[in-house]
């Protein structure tokens, strides 16, 4: 725990271990939500509690984080994000995807999209209209509704003099919508009325991806700070997993993660390296790196 720890105290390792830990918790999200609806059989009042459970655990983790040093509540609130997705989110898409009767997008005999995506895929307006909201803070921090503020002149006014941020809400706010949007992107990439999985253009798309998750690790390999790490890592890892999916559907690998039951060790070796890293970094002091060479 001391070594991983150390590594956590300086970059280029900060950088890969938050990389890696954040990769690791999407897949273990993914089995989380598979496992569920396995041991429950699927939509139920057992499903909804567990489901429940998960999200209000999700709440209250944000919430102690409110008081944490920066990296703890950095690390709480990504915790906490992702449980309230999986929790009430993914609830909400499955449960009123089947209420309403939504049938499967089908190419041919493979269902491609499910109701609870379709579900999701409605929704790209208001996930849009809440990024124009969010983006219109004036004390963001967030590099890329600032880099929106810079190049299109939108700045909504001075940042306020000694502003405190909440790092456990805004990790856990980032985290939901960041899961969000690459739901989004990866649905409208495979919906063969859009786009369509294989097709020239969602393969130039997923190559894009890997572009610009590869530009994303390079930045940040060279940021100071466990904390601010650790939230950089939230978007690059997201950004990364579009196209580890994508890969996976055109062969290349196995989807381990929706498949826990049938890739049984490498799952559970995922969340011993999730959970060594997150405990690392809650154990952090969450001091300053070492100088960046």
């Amino acid at each position: 725990m001391r070594f991983a720890e150390a590594l956590l105290s300086r970059q280029p390792w900060a950088g890969l271990l938050c990389l890696l830990a954040v990769i690791c918790g999407l897949a273990l999200g993914h089995s989380l939500v598979v496992l569920q609806w396995s041991l429950t059989g699927g939509l139920s009042l057992v499903d909804t509690a567990i489901s429940m459970s998960l999200g209000s655990l999700g709440i209250v983790l944000v919430w102690k984080g409110l008081k944490k040093p920066e990296a703890q509540a950095t690390v709480m609130g990504y915790l906490g994000g992702n449980l309230i997705w999986v929790g009430y989110f993914e609830w909400t898409w499955h449960y009123f995807g089947h209420w309403l009767g939504l049938e499967p997008v089908m190419d041919g005999e493979i269902p491609i999209l499910m109701p609870g995506l379709l579900m999701i895929q409605s929704t790209v307006l208001l996930v849009v209209t809440l990024l124009v909201f969010l983006g219109s803070n004036k004390d963001t921090r967030c590099r890329m509704f600032m880099w929106f503020h810079r190049n299109f002149r939108l700045r909504p006014g001075r940042m306020t003099a000694g502003y405190q941020r909440q790092y456990s809400r805004i990790t856990a706010l980032e985290t939901v919508f960041l899961i969000w949007a690459i739901y989004l992107f990866a649905i409208f990439i495979n919906d063969p009325r859009v786009i369509g999985y294989d097709s020239v253009t969602a393969m130039a798309l997923t190559v894009a991806f890997v572009a610009w998750g590869l530009y994303l690790v390079n930045k940040l390999l060279r940021i100071r700070g466990l904390g601010a790490t650790f939230r950089y890592a939230i978007p690059t890892a997201n950004i990364l997993w579009l196209p580890i999916e994508a890969f996976s559907r055109w062969g290349l690998y196995p989807e381990i993660w929706i498949k826990p039951l049938e890739y049984g060790p490498p799952m559970l070796l995922i969340l011993a390296l999730f959970a060594l890293i997150a405990i690392a970094a809650l154990r952090s002091d969450g001091k300053p790196q070492a100088a960046i060479a």
